[in-house]
């Protein structure tokens, strides 16, 4: 574990007031917060637009849900919010971080056997789809919902990521969610986009 990079995960965790952070990760996240101090309300905001979001399709009638990128374990995860609603929700959370991947599953010991941590990078889909615990826990010839929350932004355009959500996408049967949410330049100075960029490039 590099503790002195910065990582995007225990950014977001910082971000939203959790405790698995370390200092070069506090310093990156304040230095962001200091280029525009509306930012420091953009990760409760976004973490509140995953829990409507999973509630709505939950009471919809929706069972599965793979969270791409999920980061992190923090406070109103999905698979805590959907089975609120549907107690036998099954819940696949992804992320391509090693270290992420082991204190995720650390954290969710407690879960029971719907729901499971995979470690791999969705930037590679076929893998993403084709793992063994993924496959035992989601159907996808049911419904299910599949969500992209604040992870494309850290996806260039040299990676495709219209072509990666395609490729979630048309698995999904008739019925099933896409639940996205993503970062925006638009109403932000080129400056000051370059410079938050900048930040983002030096986390891993």
């Amino acid at each position: 574990m590099d503790t002195q990079r910065p990582n995007m995960a225990r950014m977001y965790d910082y971000a939203l007031g959790g405790k698995d952070n370390f200092v070069a990760d506090r310093e990156a996240v304040e230095r962001l917060f200091s280029m525009s101090p509306e930012n420091r309300y953009v990760p409760l905001a976004n973490r509140r637009f995953l829990g409507r979001a999973v509630r709505h399709v939950a009471r919809a009638g929706i069972r599965q849900y793979v969270d791409l990128g999920a980061g992190l374990p923090s406070q109103g995860n999905v698979h805590e919010v959907a089975k609120q609603v549907e107690p036998d929700a099954h819940v696949v959370y992804v992320d391509n971080d090693p270290v992420v991947a082991v204190h995720a599953r650390a954290l969710l010991a407690t879960a029971d056997n719907t729901v499971r941590v995979v470690q791999e990078d969705v930037r590679h889909p076929a893998k993403v789809l084709a793992h063994p615990e993924l496959e035992r826990l989601v159907d996808f010839a049911e419904p299910v919902c599949v969500l992209f929350v604040s992870l494309l932004h850290g996806i260039t355009d040299a990676e495709r990521p219209a072509e990666i959500v395609r490729a979630f996408t048309e698995r999904l049967a008739p019925g099933s969610y896409l639940v996205l949410s993503h970062l925006t330049r638009e109403g932000h100075p080129p400056e000051l986009v370059r410079r938050k960029e900048e930040v983002f490039a030096r986390s891993n």
